[in-house]
């Protein structure tokens, strides 16, 4: 669906988003670093940087090579048990993301063992400099746009890349491909312009369950930065602990929310229960939803597809409003307003 008002060829990034993955993993691979076995990881990044990270928590949360859970840091500082023996990542798809950049000397003063993983910015120079150690990869001909929110592919694939290079992620480059490739011809026959029809003029409300949470994180993002639309996500189980008696309530969350199932074979048995049970419930209830079954045949094809399908979603909201998905007032503002470079 081509769009005069694309701009900056968000679209086009998003077409790009397999090739993206391929070549910064391949890039990231290609980096000489030094092998450590962390005892913790923690991965310090914000918006699409940190969802490539809770994307792979929550695909090979069982795999990581370490004892303990990698903790995601999504704020300044880090948190007061790294120490010697943890590995921090200082994950920035600009290299100059604010948050990320003061991690760096909490890693220092702890005695940490740091790698960056970017694009460009403050962390490549430090890593040209040899500062610090890490990965820079090349982003403008995979992503035309160069803007994060199209970048998630970027981020994902130097990431991963990274991670399986120090031997931390069992995942290997025919692996990987191939589920890309599955991608690929998924993405061909989906129905993403018909669900982004029916969720507009809506409030879209994500849902799912492990191992997906990192994959609903990333497409309410991809809807909110490139659909411009404000959306919500759940999970299950516990959506049915926390939200199933405030459907009603103010008038406006009947008529105005839509909450969209992302169905899996992979999620727990009770799980696929509970949304055939909640669906009943909101019936009842008059609330309004739709479903999307995930057709990959790994949990990491499903993952990328989820995010991937919001994404889409996003971009086909803006068309539908015959707006341009890729300018960021908003956005630029606030980071003016902090001193901080937009990109």
């Amino acid at each position: 669906m081509t769009n005069t008002y694309d701009s900056l060829e968000i679209e086009h990034s998003l077409n790009l988003f397999p090739e993206q993955i391929k070549k910064t993993f391949e890039e990231a691979m290609s980096f000489t670093l030094t092998k450590f076995t962390p005892k913790a990881i923690v991965i310090s990044g914000m918006g699409g940087s940190s969802n490539a990270a809770k994307i792979l928590e929550g695909v090979y949360e069982e795999d990581f090579k370490v004892p303990y859970d990698i903790d995601i840091h999504n704020d300044y500082n880090l948190p007061v048990w790294v120490n010697k023996d943890t590995l921090v990542i200082l994950n920035s798809y600009s290299g100059n993301t604010e948050e990320t950049l003061s991690a760096f000397d909490d890693a220092k003063m702890a005695n940490a063992k740091v790698i960056a993983v970017t694009t460009g910015g403050k962390l490549k120079e430090m890593i040209i400099n040899k500062e610090i150690e890490g990965v820079y990869v090349e982003s403008k001909s995979v992503n035309p746009s160069d803007y994060p929110k199209a970048g998630l592919g970027i981020s994902f694939g130097a990431l991963s890349g990274t991670l399986a290079n120090l031997g931390v992620l069992k995942l290997g480059k025919e692996e990987l491909f191939s589920a890309l490739d599955e991608l690929s011809k998924i993405r061909s026959d989906w129905n993403v312009l018909e669900m982004a029809n029916n969720l507009n003029n809506f409030l879209p409300v994500l849902l799912s369950g492990r191992p997906f949470l990192g994959a609903l994180n990333s497409g309410r993002n991809a809807i909110c930065e490139i659909g411009r639309t404000f959306t919500q996500f759940y999970d299950f189980p516990e959506i049915n602990h926390v939200l199933i008696e405030a459907t009603q309530k103010p008038d406006f969350v009947k008529e105005k929310l839509k909450y969209v199932f992302f169905e899996s074979d992979f999620v727990h048995p009770r799980v696929k229960k509970r949304f055939g049970i909640t669906k009943k419930i909101f019936d009842e209830q008059g609330n309004s939803y739709l479903t999307y079954t995930l057709k990959g045949s790994t949990k990491l094809v499903q993952a990328l597809e989820l995010a991937h399908y919001c994404a889409w979603i996003g971009l086909h909201l803006s068309f539908l409003r015959n707006d341009d998905p890729g300018p960021e007032p908003w956005i630029i503002k606030l980071k003016e307003s902090l001193s901080q470079p937009v990109h």
